[in-house]
């Protein structure tokens, strides 16, 4: 098996060092021939490689054997990625974004140019899920794949908790330490979570979906009375993406959730991921690791590489297989509360059930199917309603149990 010599890189922010800090560990650094920057005036790190400025000429190049995409647009990476598949390169990318909105087709370019597209560092950082799912479960009937893929939510999350922070306080440090972008609009909103589950739901399940087809809810919304809420019942709120089979049919989700002490995810903190993988016969799966910064994602996008030198593929096996039919209907149930009572009072129509878990009115524990929470998704953003997935049985029952009270006491 030769090696792969020559590597173009695109994008030298943080992920990008990140991978040719991993370059020069592994005495492969002489293999980045050249890499593609926006800005030639920004200070970086110093490498013997090639800068060249981005033009009309950087997208195809025939001259390199490998193509990594590490920039943040998803419109200008299409074209990287796009291009050099048509010209059946081996091209890495970490744009979940990207990936997300376009894969039925970038999977196709890639067969019909007899390309190679690998994307490990677009999902869950240092944890190499795909490869978990594309190799190792190939064959295996999952009903459900869960978990934290967004390690800069829960970093926030995890600072609220434990230093009683305020929000913005902890998404500053959060941008500091690298975690999270300048606009945090993604992370914050569900949307890098939601990108990562789409293009997990393909591996695990065969079908792939549109962003827009699929319930995302941020951590944006969450107040103080949220915490202290969770807190009271020894409860976390955990930015929560889960994919699952609920009687042939798929349903997909990414909602902050309240999470007990048992639960798997319940001790993830901080930047670390973590996901759940159940199946028929393989039972419950659990893996934690780094899901943000410069090395754990850089680590990954350089396994990829390696991966490349030993000429492995993506198999999409389930894809070909028998398609799951995409259900929104299935049920979920929320925590609802805000300052204005009338407001959510006057909601109480839109759900199946909605029971008080307190005596203001202010706080309800409530049923309702993810497509009517999905219509209903900016009426309570526009109403500043913090919305709650709860995410056990039992945890369902005790805080009914809290509403039969409050009923009892308010009659």
């Amino acid at each position: 098996m030769g090696t792969i010599n020559k590597i173009k890189l695109y994008g030298f922010g943080v992920v990008g060092q990140g991978f040719q800090t991993y370059l020069a560990k592994n005495e492969d650094a002489k293999r980045l021939h050249t890499i593609i920057v926006k800005n030639d005036s920004k200070k970086r790190k110093n490498v013997d490689s090639i800068i060249e400025l981005t033009n009309s000429k950087t997208i195809k190049d025939k001259d390199v054997d490998v193509i990594l995409e590490l920039i943040s647009s998803s419109e200008e990476a299409y074209g990287i990625v796009a291009e050099n598949l048509e010209i059946g390169k081996k091209v890495i990318s970490a744009n979940k974004k990207l990936i997300a909105e376009n894969l039925k087709e970038l999977i196709k370019i890639e067969k019909d140019n007899d390309a190679t597209f690998l994307y490990e560092g677009a999902v869950c950082g240092s944890i190499p899920i795909i490869r978990v799912l594309n190799d190792l479960f190939v064959n295996e009937q999952l009903s459900e794949v869960k978990g934290i893929f967004n390690g800069s939510s829960n970093y926030i999350l995890t600072k609220l908790f434990n230093e009683e922070i305020s929000y913005a306080e902890a998404l500053e440090e959060a941008q500091n330490l690298g975690y999270a972008e300048a606009d945090p609009t993604s992370d914050v909103g569900g949307f890098d979570a939601l990108y990562k589950l789409i293009i997990i739901a393909a591996h695990a399940f065969g079908i792939i979906l549109k962003p827009e087809q699929v319930l995302n809810f941020g951590i944006e919304g969450i107040s103080k009375e949220d915490i202290d809420f969770a807190k009271q019942y020894n409860l976390k709120i955990k930015l929560l993406a889960k994919a699952a089979v609920v009687g042939g049919k798929i349903n997909l989700s990414v909602l902050p959730t309240l999470v007990s002490d048992k639960n798997e995810l319940y001790n993830v903190e901080n930047e670390y991921n973590g996901v759940v993988v159940e199946g028929k016969d393989i039972g419950t799966h659990f893996y934690k690791g780094k899901g943000a910064g410069s090395f754990p994602t850089g680590a990954v996008v350089y396994s990829d590489l390696k991966a490349i030198d030993a000429n492995y593929r993506y198999s999409y096996q389930k894809l070909g297989g028998k398609s799951l039919y995409f259900d929104n209907n299935e049920n979920v149930t929320l925590v609802l509360s805000g300052e204005d009572s009338v407001s959510l009072k006057n909601l109480e129509s839109a759900f199946s059930s909605f029971y008080p878990l307190d005596l203001y009115g202010r706080r309800f524990i409530a049923t309702i199917s993810i497509k009517k929470l999905q219509n209903i998704k900016y009426d309570l953003r526009l109403k500043n309603i913090s919305v709650l997935g709860v995410e056990d049985n039992e945890l369902i029952e005790i805080l009914t149990q809290t509403s039969n009270k409050n009923e009892a006491i308010a009659v």
